[in-house]
């Protein structure tokens, strides 16, 4: 709110320092998010949120959007199979923060490019499988161990809460999130989000 202020009394004179007050907006953003994390961790029945029937094809589609400018500065292809017939009832806002991190994490292991595979299908008459798959360097295994665990990080300005939040978030609605490398021949890990399926009609 300072910030804005500033602008608005500085008007053309703030110019100058353009780059500098973008920079401190983002590292509040960035700080409004830490703090977020540290509250869903601490307090995460606080968090939940209302209950709608969605199709996860279209989140994953809106949260492509939210991480459009990263893409747009990569050199990242994105392949998409979406087969799923099936609805799930989970709160957006919470599938749609699962799927965003799930995506800038991939976005992020493939720094000179590379191919993101999104997937979307039935997994029984139960459940609706989410697949966020990078060609990035794969997961070591002992990363693997212990990578939804709170805390735990290989981003030089990672909080190590993403995940842990994200499985949180994921096992309150009935799903799992499950992490792997890939086993199809391509170098890569896979991001499985297994959704609870609303009952048939």
């Amino acid at each position: 709110g300072n910030l804005d202020l500033l602008r608005e009394l500085l008007g053309a004179q703030a110019a100058p320092a353009a780059a500098e007050l973008k920079l401190i907006d983002e590292q509040v953003e960035r700080m409004r998010l830490i703090v977020t994390q540290l509250l869903q961790f601490a307090r995460p029945g606080e968090y939940a949120g209302y209950i709608e029937s969605l199709q996860p094809a279209q989140v994953i589609t809106d949260s492509l959007v939210l991480v459009g400018h990263l893409l747009g500065k990569s050199r990242i292809a994105v392949q998409r199979t979406f087969s799923a017939t099936r609805a799930v009832a989970i709160n957006r806002q919470e599938l749609q923060q699962v799927l965003v991190n799930l995506l800038v994490n991939a976005i992020h292991v493939m720094p000179d490019g590379g191919t993101l595979t999104l997937g979307v299908h039935d997994a029984g008459d139960d459940a609706v499988r989410v697949v966020v798959a990078d060609t990035g360097p794969g997961l070591d295994p002992g990363l693997l161990a212990q990578l939804f665990q709170p805390f735990v990080t290989r981003k030089k300005d990672g909080t190590g809460l993403g995940l842990w939040i994200s499985r949180s978030l994921v096992e309150r609605y009935g799903g799992d999130i499950t992490a792997a490398n890939r086993d199809d021949g391509v170098r890569g890990a896979v991001f499985t989000v297994r959704l609870k399926a609303e009952a048939a009609d």
